[in-house]
């Protein structure tokens, strides 16, 4: 979208509707300010999340390099290895967009792609494979449990597929949405990565407690070292006490 002023520039959508919206220009830059701003804040917790996640995969040993991946800094209880990880990841994928703006926007869209992904593999596993061999927990839907299994799997379905099409019409390889590229290449690496290794080592989620201990530098730990902790007070101990 062009500029404000008529200018041959590009401009980011949310900042050239400000644009259009104020008569004047520092209402828009105020609105920006807050937008970065907003931005800004709404990033923190984003790396939290994906911080936390990428350590449970680590503890679980998904990761070829799970045993660094999942170190704790003893000081501050925090999983310092993955978030810096995670960061370098994150900065990369940011000075992408200076490479390619269309490259950019479909590793955007993979991100929501990806988390529809995630969501449908899990439910369709649970109402077709692990239909009677599913553990149910303390809250669970009952009898209505697989025909909102089944309607999820479906609306995940379709609205993948829908986030697979073109950005603009008629497709060019500057405008062509490469989200289906990247899945395809996550894919085949994941594909590879399981029938040549993880098949092998990969056993589920494990407990803290059969955690492989590893030498750390001085001030590391590994993931919650539960071996240290004391067991909980049993009723008959804590009447003995009163």
């Amino acid at each position: 979208m062009k500029a404000h002023g008529g200018a041959d520039e590009t401009l980011n959508l949310a900042i050239a509707v400000f644009q259009s919206v104020l008569p004047h220009e520092g209402g828009a830059l105020a609105l920006t300010i807050l937008l970065i701003i907003n931005l800004h804040f709404a990033g923190t917790p984003s790396m939290t999340v994906t911080s936390r996640i990428g350590f449970a995969m680590a503890r679980d040993g998904i990761f070829p390099f799970s045993k660094q991946l999942r170190w704790v800094w003893k000081r501050k209880q925090i999983p310092l290895a993955n978030i810096i990880f995670v960061f370098t990841i994150d900065s990369l994928f940011q000075l992408l967009q200076f490479a390619s703006g269309t490259a950019f926007s479909s590793m955007v869209a993979v991100t929501t792609l990806g988390y529809q992904i995630s969501y449908l593999m899990p439910i369709l596993l649970r109402c077709t494979t692990a239909r009677h061999t599913f553990h149910l927990g303390e809250f669970n839907l009952g009898r209505f449990s697989i025909p909102i299994a089944i309607i999820s799997c479906i609306w995940l379905f379709i609205t993948s597929i829908l986030m697979f099409f073109p950005f603009q019409y008629p497709v060019t390889k500057d405008n062509m949405n490469y989200a289906i590229v990247i899945i395809g290449g996550i894919a085949l690496i994941a594909s590879i990565y399981w029938i040549f290794w993880a098949r092998h080592a990969f056993v589920g989620p494990k407990p803290s407690y059969i955690i492989d201990s590893m030498p750390l530098p001085p001030g590391h730990v590994t993931a919650e070292d539960v071996s240290t902790r004391s067991a909980p007070d049993s009723p008959d101990t804590m009447d003995s006490r009163v």
